[in-house]
C-alpha cells in the first residue's frame, strides 16, 4: 500500500502536476480573496450605515437632549456597534462624518427632530444672590442697627450742605 502512494506522489512530482495544482489553487486563491473582502466590506459598510440611520432617527425624537448630547449619543452606540460587530476600518472622523451626512439627510427628507427643551430640569438649581449677614463677632463701632439712609435716598446736594453747616455751627 504504501509503495503504491510512493508511486503515485513520484509520478505527480516528476511530471509536474503537484507544482501546477498548487500553482492554480495560489492564483485562485489570490483572486477570490480581495473580491470577498470586498463583498464583506460592503456587507459591513450596508450594516453600519442602517445601524446610523436607526441611531439618528432614534435620537432625533430625544427633546431632552441637546444636539450636541445627541450627536455624542449617535457617535457612542456607533463606536460600541462597530467595535461589536469588529468593523475595524470604521474609525471615528469616518462615523462623525457618516452621522452628520445622515442627519442632513434626515431632515431633508422632512422627518420630524424633535426641538430641544430649553427648560431647565429639576436638577437645575436657580442661582439666588446671596444674603450678607453681619457678623456679631465684629468689634467695630459703627452703628449696625440703624439702616444706612445714603444708599437709598436721593438728595439735591443743597439739603445736604444745609445739614452739615448746621450741624459745624453746633
Amino acid at each position: 500500500m504504501i509503495a503504491i502512494l510512493t508511486k503515485i506522489f513520484n509520478y505527480g512530482q516528476s511530471t509536474g502536476i503537484f507544482a501546477a495544482g498548487i500553482a492554480f489553487i495560489l492564483a485562485v486563491w489570490k483572486a477570490v480573496l480581495p473580491i470577498a473582502q470586498a463583498h464583506v466590506k460592503t456587507a459591513q459598510q450596508k450594516s453600519l450605515l442602517t445601524a446610523i440611520e436607526s441611531f439618528v432617527a432614534m435620537y432625533a425624537q430625544v427633546s431632552s437632549l441637546s444636539k450636541t448630547d445627541r450627536f455624542n449619543a449617535v457617535l457612542n452606540d456607533t463606536l460600541d456597534f462597530a467595535s461589536d460587530h469588529g468593523y475595524t476600518w470604521a474609525k471615528s472622523s469616518l462615523i462623525k462624518g457618516l452621522i452628520e451626512s445622515i442627519y442632513q439627510d434626515y431632515k431633508n427628507a422632512g422627518k420630524d427632530v424633535a426641538p430641544v427643551i430649553t427648560t431647565p430640569s429639576s436638577d437645575v438649581v436657580k442661582d439666588e444672590p446671596e444674603l450678607v449677614i453681619p457678623s456679631t463677632t465684629d468689634n467695630s463701632t459703627a452703628d449696625t442697627s440703624k439702616p444706612n439712609s445714603t444708599d437709598t435716598v436721593e438728595s439735591d446736594g443743597a439739603s445736604d450742605i444745609s445739614k452739615l453747616e448746621g450741624e459745624v455751627e453746633k
